[in-house]
């Protein structure tokens, strides 16, 4: 994998990454529904998109079966998976690759549950709001979607000021590319924030998220180790979670896994940043162990 100055404004990877999904079946909760029987709600998510995108049409399915035909004016909709409520303000492709654990070197079939259609029950009594932040109004995902922007913005430079400078319009228009789905809508802006070079970076955004646990790691990694030596997927992992990876080269108790791939450990961070990064500016990193 190279990075060049001209790879920002074109890229066949991560137009890949972009138009991901996941397949999504959606069951009403028994105590929201007013009838025994009712079909589930299907529909093909992107990974990099958030569940509130869907909320609309999902409940517009919904509405006619609802014990509480009021509920379908609530923004307070959630969602869980096997008892566990998802939060949305985290984006599609990481709750499915951290909630489900699977390993994507694991080949199909009877004996190896993939979990799709991924499964998710929807509710709207008893928001878990201890756990999950409130979904107050239309605009609360957007609001945290900038937030987490310019916090990655901030880590790349040590300031926020590119996301900051952006133009009202421009910030619209990278938040319209996110919300329509639309790849040349979102990075004809988010080239904007960044720079040509990822060398350039002060550190990378970053997230990685723990096996069986609610535990993240944010770690502050640089682009580089030396002047001679790149800061990779492997040195990355070893530096900040030796237990789990003993070798900057091999995975030997667990792999790291990225929009559903098992990441080589000798990919260059900067360079995957760039590639693969979610909408918000993170590469948000799930470790799976392996069995």
């Amino acid at each position: 994998m190279s990075v060049s100055s001209t790879s920002i404004a074109s890229s066949d990877l991560r137009r890949k990454v972009w138009d991901g999904v996941i397949p999504l079946q959606i069951i009403l909760a028994p105590d929201e529904c007013r009838v025994l029987d009712v079909d589930p709600f299907y529909i093909n998510a992107t990974r990099v998109s958030y569940l509130p995108q869907y909320f609309s049409r999902i409940i517009a399915y919904f509405e006619p079966f609802l014990r509480d035909h009021a509920a379908s004016l609530s923004p307070e909709w959630w969602l869980d998976f096997e008892g566990v409520p998802l939060r949305w303000n985290w984006p599609i492709g990481l709750l499915y690759d951290l909630l489900t654990g699977l390993d994507p070197t694991q080949g199909d079939g009877p004996e190896h549950d993939w979990h799709l259609p991924w499964t998710l029950i929807l509710h709207h009594s008893q928001y878990p709001s201890d756990i999950l932040l409130r979904l107050a109004s239309d605009s609360a995902l957007k609001e945290q979607w900038m937030n987490r922007v310019k916090e990655a913005d901030f880590i790349r430079r040590g300031n926020a000021n590119a996301v900051m400078s952006l133009s009202k319009t421009d910030s619209d228009e990278m938040w319209a590319g996110v919300g329509e789905h639309n790849f040349d809508k979102f990075w004809d802006i988010a080239k904007k924030i960044l720079p040509p070079d990822p060398y350039t970076l002060r550190h990378i955004p970053i997230k990685i998220y723990l096996p069986s646990s609610n535990k993240m790691l944010q770690a502050l990694v640089p682009p580089s180790i030396s002047p001679r030596e790149l800061h990779t997927v492997g040195t990355a992992l070893h530096a900040h979670l030796p237990q789990l990876f003993p070798s900057r080269r091999t995975c030997l108790l667990a792999r790291p896994v990225l929009h559903g791939v098992i990441l080589n450990m000798a990919i260059p961070l900067a360079e995957l940043l760039y590639e693969c990064m979610y909408t918000d500016g993170y590469l948000h990193i799930c470790i799976t162990m392996i069995s």
